[in-house]
Parts: C-alpha cells; sequence; structure tokens
C-alpha cells in the first residue's frame, strides 16, 4: 500500500541551527502517525515544510504519490492536504454554520464579498452543518465563533480543515490550551476520524498521543531518532532519555 503522506530526508538550516536534519516517515492511508519530541526538536518547522509554509533546503515531500516540494501552500488543500491550528481563520462575528459555508465556498473558489446570499445558501449551509455534526457542533451551528469556548473553537477548525475535503490531516497540538474533560473530548473525536483519513498529529499531551496513534515518530534535534508503534517508542530506552522520562515508561 503506497503512503499517503511521504516525507523524505528534509533539511533546513536557520544560520548555524539545523532545524530538520534528514527528518523521514511515511503516513498509510486512514493512520493517524504522531510526531513527538521536546521544546526545540523541529516539529513546528517540518510541520511548516509540510504545509508548505517553509522550503526546504533539501529533502522530497510526496502528498498520495505527488511531488509537493515546490506547490505553494495556498494549493495544497486542493491536492488533498489540510492544517488545522496554524493561524486560526475564524470570523468571531459569524455564526459556525457560516464560517465552515466560507470554507467550502473558498474551497470550491466561489467569491464570498457579498456575505448575505451565502448564508442562506443551503448549497453550503447544508453540507456545513453535516461537517460541525462531524466534529460534535450539531446544536451549535447558529451560535456565534465568539460565544464558544476554547475546546469548541478547536473543534470547528477541526470542521473548516474537514471542509476542504483533504485526504491528510496535520493536526498541530490539538489539546493545547484545554483542561482535562475538553481534551478528553478532543481525544474522543480524533478516535471518531482515525481510519477515515490520514492524520499527522504532533501533540505534547502524551497520553492522548498513546491512546490516539498507530505509528509514532520521535524527533530530536531535527532527527528522527525512531519511527515505531506505541510500544516500541513507550519502551525504547533512548526516547525514554531524550524525552518521555520514566512516568511514560
Amino acid at each position: 500500500m503506497n503512503p499517503q503522506l511521504s516525507v523524505q530526508a528534509l533539511e533546513k538550516t536557520f544560520g548555524a541551527v539545523k532545524a530538520t536534519n534528514g527528518a523521514s516517515f511515511d503516513i498509510a492511508p486512514g493512520e493517524l502517525h504522531a510526531i513527538i519530541g521536546p521544546n526545540g526538536a523541529g516539529k513546528s518547522t517540518l510541520i511548516a515544510q509540510i504545509a508548505g509554509e517553509i522550503r526546504p533546503d533539501k529533502g522530497r515531500i510526496f502528498l498520495n504519490g505527488q511531488d509537493i516540494t515546490d506547490v505553494p501552500a495556498h494549493q495544497r488543500p486542493r491536492l488533498g492536504l489540510a492544517r488545522a491550528f496554524q493561524v486560526s481563520q475564524l470570523y468571531p462575528e459569524f455564526t459556525l454554520l457560516e464560517n465552515v459555508a466560507v470554507a467550502i465556498a473558498a474551497r470550491d473558489g466561489q467569491t464570498f464579498g457579498l456575505w448575505k446570499p451565502m448564508a442562506s445558501d443551503q448549497s453550503l449551509l447544508a453540507p456545513a452543518a453535516d461537517y460541525l455534526a462531524r466534529v460534535g457542533l450539531e446544536a451549535r451551528g447558529h451560535a456565534q465563533v465568539s460565544a464558544l469556548s476554547h475546546g469548541e473553537r478547536r473543534q470547528l477548525e477541526i470542521a473548516l480543515a474537514l471542509a476542504q475535503e483533504a485526504s491528510v490531516l496535520l493536526l498541530d497540538e490539538p489539546m493545547a490550551g484545554m483542561g482535562a474533560q475538553e481534551s478528553a473530548r478532543m481525544t474522543q473525536l480524533l478516535l471518531e476520524l482515525k481510519g477515515r483519513y490520514a492524520i499527522l498529529l504532533v501533540e505534547h499531551d502524551m497520553d492522548a498521543v498513546f491512546a490516539l496513534a498507530d505509528r509514532i515518530t520521535v524527533l530530536v534535534y531535527g532527527q528522527t531518532i525512531l519511527t515505531g508503534s506505541v510500544e516500541q517508542v513507550r519502551n525504547d530506552p533512548h526516547v525514554r532519555a531524550a524525552y518521555l522520562g520514566e512516568e511514560h515508561a
């Protein structure tokens, strides 16, 4: 089975710092693949390269078999790659339904300078309601974004990513800033999405990572030191020494 996303020997240097130094891994269709590592490991730079915001100095990125290394960031969603939790694209004064409708219109190349016609366009609002249902926000469709909790905003951001109809989702620290209950809800949501999309998850919450991941890549100083199953990563002495500590052994 060919990988949906293949990252091959990425390197990126900023001055004297090698932010990524040969990072490599593949993600299979339907796989939830987690990236972990200590602060300064190069995770943010790696995600930015995959998303197209930073061009690698060396290495290649393949999406569904197509080399996208030189494809601009704004074109990657149309090729099947969507990122959440980057810079929030939410419109606080709009409802949840309207926010997702905007994302659908943008995906289809529609302009939305005049908002009112779009706000009553069932060809946009009906699928928008479906995306909200997928993330557990169907009952909040007519609420304004400004009224949402932090966790609900994160759920909405996933709905916007799903609205891109991408085959690969990049989720950058979805549990950041969440309390225990919100983290539990997000973990359950990702479990429900798992298998329907290939998901690359960057996350510091190791309990969530171990509950969700099919495979894990460990990044240290920009290098992939191990890619393996949860048990392989949990039990690897080098990983425990570099990152996990004994509490996750």
